[in-house]
This record gives C-alpha cells, sequence and structure tokens, in this order.
C-alpha cells in the first residue's frame, strides 16, 4: 500500500513567534514562573488512628470471621434438616453442640474488640441467632 502526501493545499500561517529582546521576559518565561509559585494555603493532613485495630492480631480477627461463616452455616444446616421430616431431633444434636461451641468461641473473641468494631457487631448477630436456636431445640420448641 503506497501513501501518497496531499498536493496543492497550502499550510496556514498559526502565527510568527515573537522572541524576547534582550532583558525582556518571554510570554512562557512569565506563565512558567506563575506557575513555579509556591501555593498560598497549605493544608494539613493529619495521620489516620489505626490504633484500636492495629493492636489486634490479625489471625484473631480472621479466627472471628472464619468462626462466623461456619456458625452461619450451622445455622442454615439446621434450618434444613428441620424442613426434612426423615431426620430425627435427636439426630440435630451433634449441629446444635458445634453450634453452641463456635457461639462460645465467638463470644471470647468478641470480648477482645472494642465496641464499635464491625466485626465485633457481626459476631453479636450472629452469637445473639445461634444462642437463641440453641435455647429453643433444647427447650423443646421443635418437638
Amino acid at each position: 500500500m503506497k501513501i501518497q502526501g496531499v498536493k496543492g493545499q497550502r499550510i496556514e500561517d498559526r502565527g510568527t513567534v515573537k522572541k524576547a529582546k534582550p532583558g525582556e521576559k518571554s510570554i512562557f518565561s512569565s506563565l512558567l514562573e506563575g506557575q513555579l509559585q509556591p501555593a498560598e494555603q497549605t493544608v494539613s493532613v493529619q495521620p489516620a488512628d489505626f490504633s484500636d485495630n492495629s493492636a489486634l492480631p490479625a489471625q484473631l480477627r480472621l479466627d472471628g470471621v472464619f468462626i462466623s461463616e461456619n456458625a452461619i452455616d450451622l445455622l442454615e444446616s439446621f434450618e434444613n434438616c428441620l424442613g426434612d421430616t426423615d431426620i430425627s431431633l435427636a439426630d440435630l444434636t451433634p449441629i446444635i453442640d458445634a453450634l453452641e461451641a463456635d457461639t462460645t468461641s465467638l463470644l471470647d473473641i468478641k470480648e477482645q474488640l472494642s465496641a464499635d468494631d464491625p466485626l465485633a457487631q457481626l459476631i453479636d448477630l450472629v452469637a445473639t441467632i445461634s444462642i437463641i436456636e440453641t435455647e429453643k431445640f433444647r427447650r423443646g420448641d421443635y418437638n
């Protein structure tokens, strides 16, 4: 493929560049100096405060998330088993025992977290639902 240039068209004059006379500043120099001036206002930035969460080991937070997920899975299994008429209530005891163990672990982790920590709030919700369901089972509400 051969590309040919455009012939016969005149490039319009865009103006001439004026050179600065000796001892005179050019337009570019004055614009550059205007951009290099220091900022008039300084903004102070406060460092973020991560002191509450940084003292906690990452493994503790991971354990809290993992045990919460496990408890939610156990609650879901418990719900599915309650809907299945072929499963006796005695067969649900291992699920309830595991749910109680997870709840105890979650409450231990929650004691180490601050009250406004999102993980503490999640643990509180999961533990509350777990305690309610295990107590209803132990009390005989599902018989």
